[in-house]
């Protein structure tokens, strides 16, 4: 059933295309009318003024700036009675009015054709999972467009429920107490007790007391018959509660998350637009919250659904009630907030430990400041920033800093970059990562010759993160009973999949945590936080970069097999595996005679990230062809099971602008231009391969077949109609290619060059130091020994610490290279600012490759009379994510 929002949009939709055809009907009747006026003129001069007339007389304005009707009225009256007016110019003026005319109709016909996409897309939506667990409603044509669907799943959803559940429903057992022992030696330097400070451990232990502080008697653990009436929390004053304001924030945070589909999601989002239930609902939410010592999940079960990932993998999703995911995400995020200040505080109090490899000497630094006495206020080095970047940007990045509305998927690979509340949105996270792994690949091997990565994460953690271990954890921490007991009941959720029918038996989840949840991050995050720390403190102050569970390691070969047993260590004690299939590690050596095997001790898998393998030989990430031509395969399937051009388009974009880019890795100072020249080969092989079959090796024609096939156009539609946004009356077909060729004449050549350029500067600075102190322009304190300024080799032996050519070589490599803007026309231009259209190097691209031809057919870029055009209902259908097909 729609909701209200869209069941409007849909009859102000059906209101529009008729206007549209009325007025459609009426100005070609008008058309036909003049241009019967123009064929019996009985001269040139007399046709130009029945299509002036005609113009006048029916308010038809000119589409082209450039032509004036009011000075073709002036100029006709002179041919009137000037000779010299020739014959071509009366013929141009003839060909420039009935083309006006042409224009109009061609705009009022792309109008239609573009409302006539939309109605396709609303009668004949792509299956998704509605409340009920079956399918959304679709249209009378279903049986004949899905015919080929396996309606029953395919062989791997069977395969990897089974999987989940194996984990889920299964209690992993593991020693607690054997958990505390290997915490207490870990943070066992930040236990010592004093008599007036506190620890950085107690300070965490201290701040988890006061995190919306309720008071309970409860024991955690008691089961639910021993509970006493007198059992419950009482506000003390400083519980966070609801506003409206926060109601509407964890509204936008459920939607992101995208846990609820079909007619909840599209319920939720138009909540937000009723004012009086909002106010109901604060109310009763604030009640929800008075009483979480009886909470429980109500409705019981809860339906569970699968859904498929562009990866291949499925996901299992609650379909709880709409309410009780706005208290779950209110509670998670309050959660999610203080611990990720509490984690902030311990990091700099001291106990998290920041001397990795090579660090300098303290003699070494007295030698340096000494030859060089301004280097000791020099901040601008490698070491500095690795620092600030590691906890600005990864040091626990799941967890929000402030605000209830946004939520970190870091699963998500076919979603924009660009996310509100946080520095960097997950994928921006991941791309960045990527970048700055290659940057010290680039660094450690021109400074130290070699270099080495490991990468792993944990096989199904979600799933399998056993509720001990979490527990065991919490309990460290000195989180309440209360809340122990409130997270116990939220982790044994009572569950059936929907897909089995009302008579399903419920089961009861014993192990993981549930998907999309702020608290699930909570719980998982206080888990992984402990990770961090083990390795930090086993390597001595180096730092594994983790996004959720995605883990990362890099540097010199003696502290990454230091950190990989850390990495172990941790996965025995809290019961977790990691994934022998994403566990890898990488030596990259810089002078190839030199090559040797990895050391026994570390993964012998290789080094993967989304499609690309690091190729050791090289040293460069490399596409894997072999995995892109399996997904074509997918996207063929998935862009089959689409019963409309506007979803078909949808998902091209889903898949291929984002999924696939993604996985490509941005265009990148570090990986120079030769990466672009594999992303542009492989999309150039990806379009053909794709539409083989069709018999045309590119996107514009297989749509232009696609249209003509299902609503009889010709061979004439105008590529700028698919690639132009919904706003001018486009299809917002995506170009991955383009951002590919924009960076193109700006990527490096050869990225080592950037450290090769930095080694040079060091040359000369030292040049000129050495010439300075060698003529008495220095002078440093009295010393029989030091006579000699310090040799290049002493010179450079810290370069991380030392010197800011290598930082700004560094940091340069870890930057995408801009995009060129291309030179848009003056009527372009003008066109962006009057529509306020997105004014990107990407939308200009497109109007410049295709602006020519539209002014041409269409007097300019907008396509359809855009008063007419039904952008609000395009808008909240494109809001909902994409489902794909199982």
């Amino acid at each position: 059933m729609a909701t209200p929002t869209l069941s409007t949009l849909h009859h102000v939709t059906e209101r529009k295309l008729g206007k549209l055809a009325d007025h459609r009907n009426k100005f070609e009747a008008k058309k036909k009318e003049i241009l019967a006026k123009v064929a019996a003129a009985p001269d040139p001069r007399s046709k130009v003024e029945a299509l002036l007339d005609g113009f006048e007389q029916h308010g038809i304005t000119a589409k082209n700036p450039e032509l004036s009707i009011s000075n073709l009225q002036r100029f006709i009256h002179q041919a009137k009675y000037d000779p010299s007016v020739s014959g071509t110019l009366l013929d141009d003026w003839q060909s420039n009015l009935k083309h006006e005319l042409n224009i109009t109709s061609v705009r009022y016909e792309y109008a239609a054709l573009f409302g006539k996409l939309v109605i396709e897309w609303i009668k004949n939506p792509n299956p998704a999972v509605s409340a009920s667990g079956g399918k959304t409603a679709a249209s009378d044509s279903d049986s004949e467009t899905s015919g080929s669907f396996d309606t029953v799943g395919r062989e791997e959803m069977h395969e990897q429920r089974y999987e989940w559940e194996s984990y889920a429903f299964t209690e992993r057992k593991v020693d607690q107490a054997k958990i505390e022992e290997y915490l207490n030696e870990i943070f066992g330097t930040t236990l010592q007790s004093k008599k007036v400070t506190k620890s950085p451990l107690q300070i965490l232990r201290d701040s988890m007391k006061h995190v919306m502080d309720f008071k309970s008697d409860l024991d955690p653990l008691k089961p639910k018959n021993t509970l006493h009436s007198n059992d419950e929390w009482t506000a003390t004053g400083t519980i966070t509660c609801f506003t409206v304001d926060t109601l509407k924030s964890c509204i936008r945070g459920v939607l992101q998350s995208d846990l609820l589909a079909g007619p909840k999601r599209e319920a939720l989002a138009d909540l937000e637009n009723q004012p009086a239930v909002l106010k109901e609902l604060v109310d009763v939410l604030n009640m929800d919250l008075e009483g979480l010592d009886t909470w429980e999940w109500d409705p019981s079960p809860v339906p569970l659904h699968m859904r498929r990932q562009l990866n291949g993998k499925y996901r299992v999703y609650m379909d709880e009630e709409t309410h009780q995911a706005i208290l779950l995400h209110f509670i998670g995020k309050t959660w999610a907030v203080a611990l990720k200040k509490a984690f902030t505080t311990f990091y700099h109090s001291g106990a998290w430990l920041q001397s990795p490899y090579r660090s300098m000497t303290k003699k070494a630094r007295q030698r340096h400041d000494y030859f060089i006495p301004s280097s000791s206020n020099n901040k601008h080095s490698v070491r500095n920033w690795r620092r600030e970047k590691y906890q600005n940007d990864y040091f626990m990045t799941q967890l929000p800093n402030s605000g209830f509305e946004d939520y970190r998927d870091y699963a998500a690979e076919d979603q924009d970059e660009r996310q509100s509340g946080y520095s960097k949105s997950p994928l921006a996270t991941k791309q960045s990562m990527l970048r700055l792994v290659t940057s010290e690949l680039l660094l450690n091997t021109k400074v130290y010759g070699e270099f080495l990565v490991l990468a792993s994460d944990f096989k199904w953690f979600g799933p399998s993160l056993p509720h001990d271990t979490m527990f065991a954890v919490l309990r460290f921490f000195g989180f309440p009973d209360k809340w122990l007991r409130f997270f116990k009941t939220f982790l044994e959720s009572p569950v059936v999949f929907a897909k089995d029918g009302p008579g399903a038996e419920a089961q009861v989840r014993r192990c993981g945590i549930p998907m999309s949840h702020a608290l699930s991050d909570v719980l998982s995050e206080a888990v992984l936080f402990c990770l961090d720390f083990a390795v930090n403190k086993r390597t001595q102050g180096a730092n594994i970069h983790r996004f959720h569970d995605d883990l990362w390691f890099w540097g010199q070969e003696p502290t990454c097999i230091q950190a990989w047993d850390a990495m172990q260590e941790f996965s025995k004690v809290m019961g977790l595996q990691l994934n022998e299939e994403k566990t890898g590690a990488a030596l990259i050596v810089a002078d190839k005679s030199k090559a040797r095997s990895l050391p026994p001790s570390l993964p012998s898998n290789p080094i993967k990230w989304g499609f690309l393998n690091l190729d050791v030989a090289s040293g460069r990430w490399v596409i894997d062809r072999a995995q892109v031509d399996e997904h074509i395969e997918e996207l063929r399937r998935q862009l089959g099971a689409c019963r409309s051009v506007m979803a078909w388009v949808q998902a091209w974009n889903s898949y291929c602008s984002r999924f696939f880019s993604t996985n490509f890795g941005q265009p990148a100072n570090c990986f120079g231009r030769q990466h672009n020249d594999m992303i542009i080969e492989t999309y150039e092989h990806i379009q053909r391969s794709l539409f083989k079959d069709a018999g045309t090796a590119n996107v514009t024609d297989y749509l232009r077949t696609m249209l003509k096939e299902r609503f009889g156009t010709d061979d004439t539609v105008p590529d700028g109609f698919f690639f132009l946004p919904y706003e001018l009356g486009g299809l917002g077909l995506r170009n991955p290619l383009i951002n590919a060729f924009a960076t193109y004449r700006k990527s490096f050549r050869d990225p080592g060059e950037r450290i090769d350029r930095a080694f040079e500067f060091e040359q000369d600075e030292y040049d000129h130091l050495k010439e300075r102190w060698e003529s008495g322009d220095v002078t440093g304190a009295d010393s029989e020994d030091d006579d000699q300024f310090m040799s290049f080799e002493e010179f450079t032996r810290y370069r991380e610490e030392t010197s800011r050519y290598l930082r700004d070589a560094y940091t340069n490599l870890q930057e995408c290279p801009p995009e060129e803007v291309v030179e848009s026309p003056p009527a372009i231009l003008t066109t962006i600012r009057q529509r306020n259209l997105e004014d990107t190097p990407y939308w200009s691209w497109i109007y410049s490759l295709y602006g020519g031809d539209l002014s041409k057919r269409f007097g300019g870029l907008q396509l359809g009379e855009r008063d007419l055009l039904p952008v609000g209902l395009v808008d909240v259908l494109k809001s909902e994510k994409v489902r794909w097909e199982g």
